[in-house]
């Protein structure tokens, strides 16, 4: 796909936010170096079928044509649609949690739209299931929490998994931490778990193109998120360029394991009157 192509997508499907009712992904007050969660960007073969997949999961839902966008407390969810060139498994970008009120509800839900259910542990509130057409997503459980599902954080594989963790803190001034004895970088609106490539198997395929395309955080201001990157040595795959009919700035670069990350200005405005 052309950036060319993508980007016009994307600024289509964002233009789509910007003009949609309030919706539940407002998104958190940002760190102190400006940064919070954004959004998640799939690659789907059947758009339809996975509006229809994560408006079941809780999402609000919003479309236009072939352009789609879903709403969760704490993220977006974009779709683009295409031929995933790997499960998300098998890139950088292995799977996306989420934090639920009832563990029976989601796991009903989840058997219900034909994912398949991998590991569940009802004592720890836990599921790991595949999605149709190769979106791994993790459901975890938290009976307090006031919302029905909520983002929770994307896990990503890597190598070295200290060195991307510490990656993470240094590029987007993330809080190191750690869960179930692996590595995390928490940041307004959620974290990102860092889990290990097993001894013997080959480093995981870039995330773009993949299911999990790419991840996203929303940052206050670009130009001074920009010079940050310049003074921690990274370089953009796509400069930052600023889309008028939406007011909103993106750009776009790759971690150390290959994930591909997308950082938007403004989307935390969406929804705001």
């Amino acid at each position: 796909m052309r950036i060319t192509d993508y980007g016009i997508r994307l600024s289509l499907s964002l233009l789509l936010l910007a003009g949609a009712a309030p919706s539940q992904a407002q998104l958190p007050t940002p760190n102190d170096l400006g940064v919070s969660t954004g959004h998640v960007h799939f690659t789907v073969p059947n758009r339809d079928k996975h509006v229809a997949i994560w408006k079941e999961l809780g999402g609000t839902v919003g479309s236009s044509g072939a352009l789609n966008y879903i709403a969760f407390p704490g993220i977006y969810v974009l779709l683009t649609e295409g031929q995933p060139s790997a499960a998300s498994i098998d890139t950088a970008a292995n799977h996306v949690g989420f934090s639920v009120k009832d563990y029976a509800v989601y796991k009903n839900k989840l058997v219900a739209l034909g994912a398949r259910i991998f590991f569940e542990s009802e004592e720890n509130g836990q599921i790991l299931a595949d999605l149709p057409d190769g979106v791994r997503i993790e459901i975890l459980t938290d009976k307090e929490q006031s919302a029905p599902i909520i983002f929770h954080h994307m896990h990503l594989m890597a190598v070295d998994t200290i060195a991307l963790r510490d990656w993470y803190i240094k590029v987007f001034g993330a809080t190191a931490s750690e869960r179930r004895g692996l590595p995390s970088a928490l940041v307004p609106g959620g974290r990102v778990d860092i889990l290990g490539v097993r001894a013997g198997t080959a480093a995981p395929k870039g995330s773009k193109g993949g299911a999990i395309d790419h991840i996203g955080f929303d940052v206050k201001d670009m130009k001074a998120f920009a010079a940050h990157l310049k003074e921690v040595g990274v370089k953009f795959d796509v400069e930052p360029r600023h889309i008028d009919a939406i007011n909103l700035t993106i750009a776009f670069f790759t971690d150390p394991a290959g994930t591909y990350i997308e950082v938007t200005e403004r989307l935390a405005n969406i929804g705001k009157k």
